[in-house]
């Protein structure tokens, strides 16, 4: 009898494929992380809260004064005159339990008169330090 020597080769994985997918996935978790920082740089201002106080205790001791382009206060999302702003001010203060944080956010096209009206009429209702809300910009070299 003769006897043919079965010669076999070894089973090899082909790794070409395995490689692609792991290159698109790196490529697609890049983009993914860039999205992300993207969202993060929008103009939101969100609310932030340490321990387990809850948010509204919180937004008592703040007061947001939205200064328009063309000059308009608007606080709680509604408009507001000016002396209508000094009793909201005043009323808000006797209401608050801690020092009450007046933040003013202006658009940045509104002339400056504008916003130093507004922090002025803050003082007079009795808040010595208004805080003025400005977004950080990182400058390019």
């Amino acid at each position: 009898m003769i006897r043919a020597e079965e010669h076999r080769e070894d089973l090899q994985l082909n790794m070409t494929p395995m490689v692609d997918m792991v290159f698109l996935l790196i490529i697609f978790f890049l983009t993914a992380t860039t999205f992300s920082e993207k969202e993060r740089e929008q103009d939101v201002l969100l609310p932030s809260v340490r321990g387990g106080k809850s948010l509204s205790r919180q937004l008592e001791n703040k007061l947001i004064i939205n200064v328009l382009q063309d000059g308009t206060l608007s606080v709680y999302g509604g408009p507001l005159e000016q002396d209508e702003l000094v009793g909201v001010v005043q009323e808000r203060k006797n209401r608050a339990l801690k020092p009450l944080k007046v933040m003013v956010r202006a658009d940045r096209r509104t002339p400056y008169g504008h916003v130093a009206r507004t922090l002025g009429l803050v003082e007079r209702a009795g808040v010595a330090r208004p805080y003025v809300v400005t977004r950080l910009v990182e400058l390019e070299p």
